[in-house]
């Protein structure tokens, strides 16, 4: 299994310029969340031409000389994972040759990361006594989100999922079960998975497969840099390989299925509100915001709140996806901010990890303390409350210590004066907090935040601090789409032949990703939007 790095952005370096912060040492295994680092730049091949057009700032797109190899395609996709591979096959299925280009070795990108999808009143969903149906979660899902995303979108969306589940079988991908986290909510379908991987990698491992049977061309280690556009219509992409050959591709169809910008801090911090000093990302190093910038320079408009990002909550700084750390960084002991103070009932987590981090953006600075009692049931009994698909309660985690141990934004200290050192707090702030809270742990009743009396217990010395950062898995706001994955201008009326779906594409969210109501919707979206944009290339090409 392979060993990752987790990487935290400190908006302070960002504001002067330095870019990416905090490079915390992780013990992560397998495939999963790997951290996240900034967007890598490579120099344009000198080729001696003029560089084309950029917008200017971060949004510039990188200069890129003239071409040298043209490849003709009725739809060019911009991405290889499950947005781009599941379009890349249903528009084979759609009778449509397909170049897909891809910075990455294979087939894969972010979806690896991914545990499940939702899908409603599926085969596997009917069998359960509460099975909403579509326009049950469209509405559920709209009013969550105040109406600011497209309803027409969420139709189209919802209405595919079912046949999606069973359409990924073709492929022999399977599920090991289903989640519902609430009457209310739709279900995940939980994809199998094998001992040492995350279940996303198996996942593309086989949908991967599927596209390379369809006969797709698929340009790897291939960094798509402009999309061509002529009259208001899509004509392809330009397009450079790691060893500086210029690609045209041409075709009347563009699919932009890139990831996003989850790792690209300019982009993050400009689009999105943000109050936390340290966000910590949970994801590849391989979204950085190019699927969006070509849009933008091709004439596309931003959906609203652009800046919605898949905020997850705490994170001990430095520790890794799928560590014992990681698992102690959401159990709900007692969260500070940099006021000494509490900021929301801990166990807030334990519903909906995306209301967890959006209450900690809202803080400057945040702290998770520990006790050795804490210490000791999460070595032998395992987590209080289930960490994901991967570290359920029960199950001991015997690294925790260690691993906290070896983080230099852990501190074991012994008294309430030296926790305020660490934590640069002011002590008085901090007593009187410990001192309120150890009172509601007495009583059985947290006065303040309404946190389940199970989870009341006794902040005593010695004291675990650990800084925490504020987590995220994703973007999922970005270019505004049509009910059909139509980019649109800002006209709101479609750039011809050019679709976006996945983290590129906005339209769905409000202020926060639904997790309580739709929990695997941005996987599912992924896929789903993928097959959306293919069933509509084919339309358009046959009307052009």
């Amino acid at each position: 299994m392979s060993k990752h790095e987790a990487q935290t952005y400190s908006r302070r370096s960002f504001l002067k310029g330095a870019g990416a912060a905090l490079a915390g040492a992780s013990v992560s295994a397998g495939v999963g969340l790997a951290g996240c680092a900034p967007a890598e730049d490579r120099p344009p091949a000198d080729t001696g031409a003029t560089p084309l057009e950029a917008t200017s700032g971060i949004w510039a797109l990188d200069a890129i000389g003239e071409p040298t190899e043209t490849l003709q395609a009725d739809v060019a996709i911009i991405g290889g994972g499950g947005t781009g591979t599941a379009a890349a096959i249903e528009a084979s299925q759609q009778g449509l040759s397909v170049v897909l280009v891809d910075r990455g070795a294979s087939f894969g990108g972010a979806f690896i990361n991914t545990e499940g999808m939702l899908g409603i009143n599926t085969s596997w969903t009917r069998t359960q006594e509460s099975n909403p149906s579509v326009e049950e979660m469209v509405q559920k899902c709209m009013a969550y989100h105040h109406w600011v995303p497209n309803h027409g979108l969420y139709m189209n969306y919802f209405e595919q999922t079912a046949e999606t589940v069973e359409w990924l079988k073709e492929f022999g991908i399977e599920y090991r079960g289903i989640f519902q986290p609430s009457p209310i909510s739709a279900y995940a379908h939980d994809y199998e998975n094998v001992e040492g991987s995350m279940p996303g990698a198996l996942f593309m491992e086989k949908l991967g497969a599927a596209a390379e049977q369809y006969g797709i061309t698929a340009r790897f280690k291939t960094i798509a840099k402009k999309i061509l556009v002529e009259d208001g219509k899509v004509t392809g992409l330009l397009a450079e390989d790691d060893e500086g050959t210029v690609i045209q591709v041409d075709a009347p169809v563009v699919i932009l299925a890139s990831g996003g910008y989850a790792s690209n801090p300019d982009i993050l911090y400009d689009l999105a509100n943000l109050s936390n000093e340290n966000i910590f990302s949970l994801g590849p190093e391989i979204r950085n915001g190019d699927g969006l910038k070509m849009a933008r320079d091709a004439g596309a408009a931003f959906a609203a709140s652009p800046g919605t990002i898949m905020w997850c909550g705490p994170v001990i700084t430095g520790a890794g996806w799928t560590t014992d750390a990681y698992a102690a960084s959401v159990q709900p002991t007692l969260w500070l901010n940099e006021k000494a103070e509490r900021w929301c009932n801990e166990d807030l987590w334990v519903g909906d990890f995306a209301a967890a981090g959006i209450a900690q953006a809202n803080q400057k600075r945040t702290y998770a303390i520990l006790t050795n009692a804490d210490i000791e049931q999460l070595e032998t009994t395992g987590p209080y409350v289930r960490v994901f698909t991967w570290g359920p309660p029960g199950v001991p985690l015997p690294d925790v210590r260690s691993e906290l141990e070896r983080l230099s934004s852990v501190t074991v200290v012994d008294t309430i004066e030296e926790t305020a050192e660490a934590a640069s707090l002011d002590p008085e702030a901090l007593r009187k907090t410990i001192q309120r809270y150890n009172g509601f742990c007495e009583s059985g009743v947290d006065e303040d935040f309404g946190k389940e009396q199970q989870y009341l217990a006794k902040i005593e010395a010695p004291y675990w601090v650990c800084e925490t950062s504020l987590g995220y898995y994703t973007t999922v706001g970005g270019i505004k789409v049509s009910s059909e994955t139509e980019v649109l201008d800002e006209a709101g009326e479609p750039i011809g032949g050019l679709y976006a779906g996945g983290c590129d594409a906005g339209g769905l969210y409000g202020d926060s990703y639904d997790v309580s109501l739709a929990p695997g919707s941005q996987a599912s979206w992924a896929i789903n939007s993928g097959r959306i944009a293919a069933k509509q290339a084919r339309k358009y090409v046959e009307a052009n």
